[in-house]
């Protein structure tokens, strides 16, 4: 894998300033599927050009990149680097994995890697519709109760 195609897929995980922006009920929708079009062909052809080994290699050489990332941080500035990072994955890059079979066992090594890594942080990815039934109907800040799952309460 080129560096180029290695600095564009972290860039898909340690950019998220403006992506998580949009992380809201209104808008993450789009959000993701803009941002599904600009890094998961990238992501696609990545797991395409190795098998098993290779996916593996690649998920570490993308934890070591994002580990590095981190350690350029202030030390004040560290964790919150670490978590804006997890955010990015759960949110954004793991569902968009999960939908592509050809991502699948990306997605899963990326996991299982984090995991090993810092299993104080460990993550569990969710699909996008999981993600979107998430949001909470709001009006001015104020929670509106669900009509869907009344019968659950």
């Amino acid at each position: 894998m080129s560096e180029v195609n290695t600095e564009t897929l972290l860039a898909a995980i340690q950019d998220g300033e403006s992506w998580m922006a949009r992380f809201t009920g209104k808008e993450y929708n789009k959000a993701y599927q803009d941002y599904r079009t600009q890094y998961g062909p990238l992501f696609r052809e990545a797991a395409l050009a190795g098998g098993g080994e290779e996916i593996a290699a690649l998920a570490e050489v993308l934890l070591d990149g994002l580990a590095e990332g981190w350690a350029r941080q202030k030390p004040w500035n560290r964790s919150l680097a670490m978590l804006s990072s997890k955010q990015m994955i759960v949110c954004f890059l793991s569902p968009m994995l999960m939908e592509d079979p050809v991502c699948v066992p990306l997605e899963k090594k990326l996991r299982e890697g984090w995991a090993a890594r810092w299993p104080k942080e460990a993550y569990k990815a969710a699909s996008l519709e999981k993600i979107q039934k998430g949001f909470r109907p709001a009006f001015l800040g104020i929670p509106l109760p669900f009509m869907e799952n009344s019968d659950e309460e």
